[in-house]
């Protein structure tokens, strides 16, 4: 195994600033094209001096990076918390993720090398410190007279690497063989570039997707236990319907892995077998029968069919009984089951929500209109912006246009009563927008939250529900809301008064909640529904039991030596963990500790209920990490590690497969019509694949959607309060 301190490689930016020179690290895609347009950094001399000149004979100059910017999505980015101590950053990148809806930071990425270390806060900086002292003694870029190595331009490599270029931007196919291609990068950076044809490039895309293929089928894969799918079917502009299928899988160093495996043309109707077979083709080509965990769907009745073919095929992970893994294989989308809440109440509000659609429409109808009030606004000291339309369809575009609307509620209503013919919104309309907005909210963030892509979701789903049981409950005697609840808590009762089986595991492998905590949420849960979980809790301790027996079946073998388990840190209690736990005046108290199963037991389940029986973890930090927790006791609970990581690993949205469609949609788009149905494949699994490698893959239903309503300022400065 390599040293961590080993040097990878050194890249243009490492030369650069071991000259001096303030490299471009804020783009890695630059990065990538300087390997492809061949940049000869050591052909000219090194100026150190305080003033460098650039190549045209003018003054250098560098914009300073901000210190304090931000990740938001999961990139590399500075802490905006506090100001650094600790030297080690100046040749590090912070690597954030989103864990259950907040920021938090846990790699850090070198500058000369390119590894990737641990930087979560209770970490520390040592091991940093060590790596970059041992990263700066290997790199030594600069020769006695002040220049930089030599460097060879591969011109196989640059087609890789325009390869990969064209996969990340969805540039088109024949770009390399473009004139305008040409003298840009002969003229700019490198005279020895030649021409690569459209047929070239194909050819090289094709080498380079088959190439990461066949690592995913030899090499990763092979290394998981199992794996969760996902997938979902998009219908394009050209009529040409694609169904997706999507991988997520825990990796060796116990981190979430999403990969997009299959994009395939679906020409016949979306019958339940069509669309077995094609999920069933890509299974069989990436050799995943044996290894199929659960598969996340839509509540489609077309996917349920499917499942009724697929699940004894894909039973073998487990054995095919259906008592027990029939019922984790098929798990139906939360975010659809909370979109299909969300419609049912929104329905009664379509007058109401009508008038603030023709108001916007009147507001953009007219150029001349949109001035004046650009200039409205700008009397009135407010940033002047237009404001986009919800779709009828989708509950979570109206929630984004009342989102930013609301905040100018005094000079839109003021600029479109006074120019419409009729008062068209009265005072009345913006106090009931504000209680829909907030009533919204709500959805929204548990939507955005089980979407996510790079943490666990499986047990988060029951705190959600619990959420949004007590909203529905709470809102059902407010005038105002009263006649959209009841119709949402009747979809609530539809599909989640039975809960699923996964989400109970899933809870109670969290080793915050464990029995008691699932017990409480039972109770609170039955007192906001009026359902009762008695026989459900005890039908769920049999049938984990059940479960864990056959895990240690399966993987009894790899019981080692049981290791001292690592003491836990307390922090703080997060909100929903204080409603299960943490207040008293609820009167609710978990079952005893005890958690005995029945004779009929094996032996094997002493390490289930060693677990069950121990304390209860109570970090309620932000950045706690499930699947970090597990890996720390895998030789405490060698096969009950290997059934949770099963379980994290299952996504409980099918957010992944249609972000891939958004992929797609930029892939056929009006300039390639003419793709090849397996040309679409190979560029939407390069560009997710390519993605997944910076862990940038869409972690959001449609961001885009997001944006289109937040990009819509009249100006070019700042956001300002409204």
């Amino acid at each position: 195994m390599a040293d961590d301190d080993d040097v990878n490689s050194v890249t243009g930016n490492d030369d650069l600033r071991a000259a001096g020179l303030v490299p471009d690290d804020e783009d890695d895609i630059q990065a990538d094209a300087a390997a492809l347009l061949g940049i000869d950094l050591t052909s000219a001399p090194v100026d150190l001096s305080s003033n460098p000149t650039n190549a045209g004979g003018g003054p250098a100059t560098a914009t300073d990076t901000p210190v304090g910017s931000t990740s938001t999505d999961g990139g590399t980015g500075t802490s905006s918390v506090g100001k650094r101590k600790s030297t080690v950053w100046v040749d590090f990148d912070e690597v954030f993720e989103k864990v259950n809806g907040s920021n938090v930071r846990i790699d850090a990425i070198c500058r000369m090398c390119k590894t990737r270390l641990s930087a979560r806060s209770s970490a520390g900086t040592g091991h940093l410190l060590r790596h970059q002292k041992a990263c700066r003694k290997k790199v030594d870029p600069i020769f006695a007279d002040g220049s930089l190595h030599n460097w060879e331009y591969d011109p196989i490599f640059a087609r890789t690497e325009l390869c990969r270029l064209i996969a990340r931007l969805d540039l088109p196919l024949g770009i390399g063989e473009s004139q305008a291609w040409e003298d840009y990068i002969a003229r700019a950076h490198n005279p020895r570039f030649t021409k690569v044809s459209r047929q070239t490039t194909t050819r090289d895309l094709l080498k380079l997707f088959t190439e990461r293929r066949n690592v995913l089928i030899n090499s990763v894969l092979p290394a998981t236990s199992s794996v969760a799918l996902t997938s979902d079917i998009w219908s394009g502009n050209a009529k040409e319907d694609y169904i997706s299928v999507v991988c997520h899988y825990v990796n060796a160093d116990w981190e979430l892995q999403k990969k997009v495996i299959g994009l395939r043309l679906i020409e016949v109707r979306h019958t339940g077998q069509n669309i077995a077979e094609r999920i069933g083709v890509v299974v069989e080509e990436f050799c995943l029968v044996d290894k199929i965990f659960s598969i996340t769907l839509d509540n489609a009745s077309s996917n349920s069919k499917a499942m009724d073919t697929l699940t004894p095929l894909f039973a073998g992970y487990l054995g095919p009984d259906p008592s027990s893994n029939y019922t984790l294989m098929h798990q139906r989308c939360a975010c659809h089951i909370i979109n299909l809440i969300v419609k049912s109440g929104m329905k009664r509000l379509k007058p109401f929500l009508e008038d603030f659609r023709t108001a916007i429409n009147f507001l953009n109808a007219s150029n001349s209109r949109i001035a004046t009030f650009k200039e409205y606004c700008l009397a009135r000291g407010v940033r002047p912006r237009k404001f986009g339309l919800d779709m009828d369809v989708r509950w979570n575009s109206t929630y984004l246009m009342l989102k930013h609307l609301v905040p100018y509620k005094t000079v839109f209503s003021v600029f479109i009563n006074s120019h419409y013919e009729s008062q068209l919104l009265p005072p009345n309309h913006w106090y009931v927008a504000e209680k829909i907005l907030e009533f919204l909210e709500l959805y929204y963030d548990s939507t955005v939250v089980l979407s996510g892509v790079y943490y666990p979701t499986s047990p988060l789903v029951l705190h959600h529900i619990l959420e949004i049981a007590s909203h529905l409950k709470a809102c059902e005697r407010d005038l105002n809301l009263r006649t959209i609840v009841f119709p949402m808590q009747l979809k609530f009762l539809k599909y989640w008064s039975d809960i699923p089986l996964l989400y109970s595991y899933a809870f109670i492998l969290d080793p915050r909640a464990k029995m008691r905590g699932f017990f409480n949420v039972l109770h609170l849960l039955g007192e906001c529904t009026g359902c009762e979980y008695s026989t459900y809790y005890a039908d769920v301790k049999n049938e984990l039991y059940k479960l864990f027996t056959k895990y240690e079946t399966k993987f009894g073998a790899v019981r080692a030596q049981r290791a001292a388990q690592p003491s836990i840190h307390t922090g703080k209690r997060k909100q929903a963990w204080g409603r299960i736990f943490g207040d008293s005046s609820s009167g609710v108290v978990g079952p005893p500790p005890s958690s005995t199963p029945s004779a009929s037991s094996s032996s094997a389940i002493c390490e289930l209920l060693a677990y069950l029986d121990s304390d209860n973890v109570t970090s309620y930090e932000d950045d706690f990490d499930i699947l970090l927790w597990w890996r720390d006791h895998k030789l405490t609970y060698p096969v009950l590690s290997i059934m949770a990581r099963d379980i994290m690993s299952v996504p409980v949205s099918t957010v992944s497969s249609e972000s891939c469609f958004s992929l797609t949609e930029r892939i056929i788009e009006e300039r390639r019509r003419r793709l090849l149905p397996e040309n679409v494949e190979m560029l939407t699994c390069l560009k997710d694949w390519e993605l997944g490698e910076k862990r940038e893959q869409h972690a959001v239903d449609n961001p885009e959607l997001e944006d289109s309503f937040q990009n819509l300022f009249l100006d070019e400065d700042e956001p300002v309060a409204a």
